[in-house]
């Protein structure tokens, strides 16, 4: 179902992809820029209606369809309104300004009444798309020209920027891979409440959008170099966007997985899909030619790895997927034996040398694993419900593996059991 609003959803920003380019084409002259914000403009109110008008009847699945579209067409304004200094001169103020202040006026609208992600997602978007260019940028005058993405750059600052480009993706890289993989969810939910909601909206919300944005400008980067075809930083350049596109699909199977053990919604399939369509308008506006063929399929590729790996997560099912991990956890305890003649004391005398890191259980988020051990004993297990919701009775301790003969006192577990029967339905 995903692919198929993803497929369609691409129609209306095709046709506004198609009318944009017209527009420039049919009307390249000085007065380019205001005119390239007027139409902007008005396709963005023209959407704001519609959507407004799909809202009060209730059809939400075609206001979804409708979403990238816009949320395409604001970033290109914001982007346009941010880069283009000639707008804001003596002779187009007086256009600039009330076109920005109503704007501004229908994303605080929308984001009162109805949802304040779409204008969110539109400013990060656009603060994302323009980060590249606050490095190597020409001091001779080029910035007061009128806008136009295909305009190729001068060779020292395209140099400077895609060098920054790839320094920025590199380093979006490694924040990703430390929040989602060396970071403990349960260490998180333990640390003060505003470092762990900013942590937490940074993984799920933030790095995928500016993930999606950064493979297109690397697309973009590669496409649009004016030196002679240099296939080595071609390569690394889409290289390092395929691990952005991989890292980030892993990023929605493990939240897909949260979401059946929580019953909870996650919005970032489609937050993925909206940001891919912004970019390839911007991306199809920037090149010329067949090039714009690549902003297709990039929105492309983007959906299909965001549909294939929320369709991924659904396969999977969070008691299936602990038991996984339970068995890892297990064979390296057992190689920490043999290797030294004793269980560890702690699961985290594992990492590095049997585990890179430890994987912690899909059933609770601010819960890890049970363990005890010591030099001939050890007991490995979780706290276990099977479905979102159940009674304090049907939740209870899962012991997965155990050696020799544990202590009788009580262990750790025991206190996260009672913890989770407390925060179940009818305790």
């Amino acid at each position: 179902m995903f692919l198929e609003l993803s497929v369609v959803g691409l129609a209306p920003a095709t046709l506004i992809v198609l009318a944009g380019i017209y527009v420039r084409a049919r009307q390249a002259d000085g007065k380019l820029a205001r005119r390239w914000l007027l139409f902007l403009f008005c396709v963005s109110v023209l959407l704001y209606g519609i959507q407004l008008l799909i809202l009060r009847r209730e059809a939400y699945r075609l206001g979804a369809l409708l979403q990238p579209a816009l949320v395409g067409t604001l970033v290109a304004l914001l982007v346009h309104l941010g880069t283009t200094c000639e707008l804001w001169s003596r002779k187009t103020i007086w256009i600039t300004l009330p076109a920005t202040l109503a704007i501004v006026a229908l994303m605080v609208y929308w984001w009162i009444e109805t949802d304040p992600l779409l204008p969110i997602i539109s400013a990060v978007t656009a603060l994302a798309w323009q980060a590249w260019e606050w490095r190597g940028r020409p001091f001779d005058g080029a910035q007061d020209r009128p806008f136009d993405p295909s305009t190729p750059l001068r060779t020292g600052s395209a140099q400077d920027r895609r060098r920054w480009l790839a320094y920025l993706a590199l380093l979006l890289l490694l924040l990703m891979v430390c929040a989602g993989y060396l970071i403990p969810i349960s260490w998180l939910m333990n640390r003060p409440k505003w470092l762990y909601g900013s942590i937490l909206i940074g993984n799920l919300f933030v790095w995928p959008i500016v993930a999606v944005v950064l493979v297109a400008r690397l697309v973009y980067a590669s496409l649009a170099s004016d030196r002679p075809s240099n296939w080595t930083a071609t390569v690394i350049r889409l290289a390092v966007a395929v691990l952005l596109l991989l890292v980030t699909g892993h990023l929605i199977v493990t939240e897909t997985v949260w979401v059946q053990a929580e019953d909870s919604l996650s919005v970032i399939p489609g937050v993925v899909f909206m940001v891919a369509t912004a970019a390839a308008m911007l991306l199809a506006w920037a090149v010329t030619g067949w090039q714009r063929l690549a902003a297709l399929g990039f929105a492309l590729l983007v959906m299909l790895t965001a549909s294939y790996a929320s369709a991924l997560g659904w396969r999977m099912s969070p008691t299936g997927l602990t038991e996984v991990r339970t068995e890892k956890i297990e064979r390296a305890i057992q190689r920490y034996y043999e290797r030294n003649g004793q269980y560890p004391p702690k699961l985290a005398a594992l990492t590095p040398f049997y585990l890179c890191r430890i994987p912690q259980p899909m059933i609770f988020r601010d819960q890890t694993w049970c363990y005890e051990g010591g030099d001939d004993y050890y007991r490995l297990g979780y706290v276990h419900q099977p479905t979102f919701g159940v009674p304090p009775a049907y939740i209870s301790i899962r012991i997965h593996a155990a050696v020799g003969e544990p202590p009788e006192s009580s262990w750790p577990c025991d206190d996260e059991l009672e913890k989770a029967k407390s925060q179940a339905p009818g305790y």
